[in-house]
């Protein structure tokens, strides 16, 4: 990692405003990438979000800013440009124009001298795409290259593939100002996460537990959700990504909650699982629901006690498959040879996913990679969505932490996230039809854990020079369950 990745402000130098920051600190995101670049003379060019319309409709799309963009302008909006001229040091945010005609309806966008009020940059200026027969961007790259040469120096524009390796490097070691983004995020989803504790003996179905949770998110001035809330009661606790939020709890015995807000474009992630009980509020419905939350949250535990500069996290993730695979063998779902389960691979059936993944600007953050992968590295996470759930997972890489991942180092946040799941589906068309994996599981006992359908626990951990720090106040465990039953 260069150098001044590591050249953190004192939190107390930070200015903060309602929990947020006073003036995104989007020039010395620049200087990072550039020295990450090792392009002295460069010129960087990127286009943000256009804001358009849905197919077939004049209702616009909801917008959300490319973190590229955001991660060297903190602009969040739609249309506009940046250059960045490496030798100068400068700064420039390119604003769309107002339509007089929609103003009325949309509102406009900054002006140039509201844009220097606003944003950590060196100047504002309109697009005026005024050279014939080219596009906007084309346009900017000519206005800037004639300027540069009545300066006699012709700088290169920074190729595509250099600057996203570049901002790859730089947003997985957060400054300061992004942890406190991060610690806001965590701090309202937490909040919103306890709202749902308070109120679960009284809630009926996932939407409702959806809107509660909402209600709490908004209420607090987080609009944006870091992805699609994940209510999953009984057998959907089993389906990982599962948003459809619109079943009764009925009899189920757990709710499994996976949701998360943004703050100021930082992501939050936080899974807590609970206990559905209609008779006895804030208890385990059944020894099996219990003993089941009880192993995730023991490999979690023990995960996060791993974590530290320089240690590699599949390193950390091929732990969390032998604790899980030594709970299933006490559990008595699966018996037979620890190491052979492992080699088979028969844990899949019920950890299908790998243990975390960077978080930051994205909710599945960009995972840093050794130099002669860089290729690699851009092809599966640059567009910040790389999957991290794998029901084919050869190694423990987990998706987001390919095998030739960098070794964690102070600044990255990181989720950890065991889960034990009970997938019909799954297990009946890919793991008890095929006799390699049929012979490892217990039946008898795999019928009585069924009904639990899922439990997953997360947090997200800062890594710090000592070890770490958890970012996560969402309470889980005993604490939980003691909200659910209002002590």
């Amino acid at each position: 990692m260069h150098s001044s990745a590591q050249s953190h402000q004192s939190t107390a130098d930070i200015k903060v405003t309602g929990g947020g920051i006073a003036k995104y600190n989007a020039k010395a995101h620049a200087r990072r990438v550039a020295e990450a670049a090792g392009s002295p003379s460069a010129l960087v060019v990127l286009r943000g979000e256009k804001k358009v319309n849905y197919s077939g409709s004049d209702q616009p799309r909801h917008f959300r800013q490319d973190r590229y963009f955001y991660y060297i302008t903190g602009c969040n909006e739609p249309d506009c440009y940046v250059t960045y001229d490496i030798s100068k040091d400068f700064l420039t945010l390119w604003l769309p124009q107002a339509n007089p005609s929609r103003v009325f309806y949309d509102g406009r966008g900054s002006t140039p001298e509201e844009a220097m009020a606003k944003y950590d940059i060196d100047e504002a200026k309109y697009i005026v795409p005024d050279v014939p027969g080219k596009s906007t961007q084309a346009a900017i790259e000519t206005f800037l290259l004639a300027r540069s040469a009545s300066e006699n120096r012709w700088p290169q524009v920074l190729s595509a593939e250099v600057l996203e390796q570049a901002i790859v490097t730089c947003r997985a070691v957060k400054d300061d100002e992004e942890i406190e983004l991060i610690r806001e995020a965590n701090r309202i989803s937490s909040e919103a996460h306890r709202q749902v504790l308070k109120q679960l003996s009284h809630l009926k179905t996932e939407a409702q537990a959806e809107g509660l949770f909402l209600n709490t998110c908004i209420s607090e001035g987080a609009k944006e959700q870091a992805y699609g809330p994940i209510m999953g009661s009984g057998p959907n606790a089993g389906i990982l990504h599962y948003i459809a939020n619109n079943e009764a709890f009925d009899d189920r015995q757990v709710l499994l909650i996976d949701a998360s807000c943004e703050w100021q474009l930082y992501a939050a992630d936080i899974t807590r699982t609970m206990p559905l009980n209609r008779k006895k509020p804030g208890y385990w419905p059944s020894k099996e629901a219990e003993a089941v939350y009880k192993a995730v949250e023991k490999v979690q535990e023990a995960c996060i006690k791993m974590l530290k500069p320089d240690i590699y996290f599949l390193d950390v993730n091929r732990h969390a498959i032998h604790m899980t695979i030594d709970a299933l063998l006490e559990l008595g779902v699966l018996e037979g040879d620890h190491d052979e389960i492992f080699h088979q691979g028969t844990d899949g059936a019920f950890f299908p996913h790998g243990l975390g993944h960077h978080i930051g600007l994205e909710v599945h953050d960009l995972t840093p990679t050794r130099r002669e992968h860089s290729n690699a590295a851009s092809t599966s996470n640059i567009r910040g969505s790389a999957e991290r759930f794998s029901l084919n997972r050869p190694t423990a890489s987990g998706g987001a932490f390919p095998d030739h991942s960098l070794p964690l180092e102070p600044g990255n946040v990181v989720t950890i996230e065991p889960g034990i799941y009970f997938n019909k589906f799954i297990l009946d068309n890919v793991y008890l039809s095929n006799p390699k994996h049929r012979k490892f599981i217990n039946m008898e006992a795999l019928e009585r854990y069924m009904p639990v359908g899922g439990v997953r626990i997360e947090d997200d951990i800062l890594i710090t020079k000592d070890g770490y720090e958890n970012l996560t106040p969402a309470v889980k465990g005993e604490e939980m369950l003691a909200v659910i039953r209002g002590e």
